[in-house]
């Protein structure tokens, strides 16, 4: 027994060692095409991998069996690098990809934790013994150590228990994120094909519409499209860009939260709006913070409203648009009522200032744009996440509800939330651009089907109709006496 006790000696020198140099060297950088992370090894914890996505929160599950916690931070995400990924490559094999480069960066990482334990065992037992082969033998017990732990770790690992995670921070409200990446870009990729055949559908279903001797007129000289709240969805991207190959459309306005978080992320990967080949307006919502604003804003095609008149030379079309107040920041929550009042008085001032009336006044919360219904004009809002068309006189307010069917969580969830959006055929009117008609557009994202609303916008439609009328020669009148019996 008096033997074994050097042995037992120099094995606890050797566990102790290895455990105090991988607890403060285990700590190693990895890159992943444009992503940076941090992975490291914790010891003595409750058999969970924990993912940091700051600012958002942690995602973390219990993976495996025994006390070894893996942590995985993200530290940088490489905008150039992000963009060079995203544009040139098929988004499964992109997903594939970037899983197979982080599972060869995790076992270089743990390769890398045994040697640490090595040489944290081999010191010890040399401070201990000054005895290179008994340092050998410390050494050798705490890589055998750190070998049964791993090995059993990675031996009873269960990808699968992030299906139910737990959630700490911001990210509570939102476990989609766990799925974003797999489950947009592949479903992007399933769903675009489904997308072209129900907006060829609805190409065919307007043409035959315009059959219809009432609705003849409503082709409009000008054909704008108001999405909003698109949450950060690519599938909505594509839906767009079909409807602008179906119907000729000479404008996009975007009413605001184009992403969830308000994070660079969301906004790189929205850049596929950039590629659309016509004017794209955008007004921010209050979950739209100054990043995204500055991104979209450094888009070619792309004009952001702040608090700003826009005129387009080439439609000769003015538009008034502010931003949420939330939008100021990368706070998401809906501001006081009283702080949407403010912003429509300074968004009045610009409009009484303007040399003409606005045609269209833009904004994302109806609390904004609800104060212009005094006036003769186009409102258009989102937020509500309900597409609407309301009348007054001849104030038309047009709420487009989700373009991204409430954003990623709609592809993940059993509720059913339509893409939806409204096509305005305009025309001009004493020297004004005014609607004619409005069609809500909903696809339904389950049963991939679609359904149309048009609204004949009739306070101006008998005009124009009666204009059509005067310009059609009579028919000459025939006498029944004339007429040989």
């Amino acid at each position: 027994m008096a033997k074994l006790t050097p042995i037992i000696k120099i094995a606890l020198v050797g566990i102790l060692g290895a455990l105090l140099l991988v607890s403060v060297l285990s700590r190693q950088d990895a890159t992943v095409y444009a992503f940076d992370f941090v992975l490291s090894i914790q010891i003595f914890d409750k058999g969970y991998t924990v993912v940091d996505l700051p600012p958002l929160g942690t995602v973390r599950a219990q993976t495996h069996q025994l006390p070894l916690m893996f942590r995985l931070s993200l530290s940088n995400i490489n905008m150039q690098r992000l963009e060079e990924m995203v544009a040139g490559q098929h988004p499964e094999i992109l997903f594939d990809q970037v899983q197979e480069t982080l599972r060869t960066q995790v076992m270089q990482f743990l390769l890398r934790v045994l040697a640490i334990a090595f040489i944290g065992g081999f010191g010890a037992g040399y401070v201990y013994s000054r005895n290179l082969k008994k340092s050998a033998q410390a050494g050798l017990i705490g890589l055998l150590l750190f070998t049964v732990l791993i090995g059993s770790a990675l031996y009873t690992y269960d990808e699968n228990a992030f299906i139910a995670p737990e959630f700490e921070g911001v990210i509570e409200a939102a476990p989609w994120l766990l799925g974003v990446a797999e489950e947009a870009l592949a479903a992007v990729e399933d769903i675009d094909v489904t997308m072209q055949v129900i907006t060829s559908n609805l190409y065919m279903l307007f043409e035959s519409l315009n059959f219809l001797r009432p609705l003849g007129t409503i082709d409009g000289d000008l054909k704008i499209l108001h999405v909003s709240d698109i949450h950060n969805n690519l599938i909505s991207v594509a839906l767009i860009e079909q409807m602008l190959v179906s119907f000729d459309v000479d404008l996009i306005i975007d009413t605001g939260d184009i992403t969830d978080y308000g994070t660079p992320l969301e906004a790189e990967l929205l850049r596929a709006i950039n590629n659309v080949g016509i004017p794209y307006v955008f007004v921010p919502g209050n979950h739209d913070s100054p990043a995204v604003i500055s991104s979209f804003g450094r888009l070619e095609n792309v004009y952001v409203l702040n608090e700003d008149l826009l005129y387009l030379e080439e439609l000769d079309l003015l538009i008034a648009g502010i931003a949420d107040p939330s939008a100021a920041d990368t706070a998401m929550a809906v501001r006081p009522h009283e702080e949407y009042l403010h912003a429509a008085e300074r968004l009045r001032e610009l409009v009484e200032e303007a040399e003409r009336p606005p045609d269209i006044i833009a904004a994302h919360h109806a609390w904004i744009v609800n104060e212009f219904t005094d006036l003769p004009s186009l409102l258009l809002h989102g937020h509500s996440h309900r597409s609407d068309i309301e009348v007054a006189g001849e104030t038309f307010l047009i709420d487009a509800g989700s373009t991204g069917g409430a954003g990623i969580r709609g592809l993940m969830t059993r509720e059913e939330m339509p893409y939806s959006m409204v096509l305005l055929h305009m025309n001009r009117y004493n020297e004004r651009w005014r609607p004619v008609a409005g069609d809500i557009v909903r696809v339904n994202n389950l049963n991939a089907g679609f359904t149309l609303e048009r609204h004949l916008l009739r306070p101006i439609l008998p005009e124009i109709l009666q204009e059509e009328q005067e310009e059609t020669p009579e028919q000459p009148d025939v006498e029944l006496g004339d007429e040989e019996e």
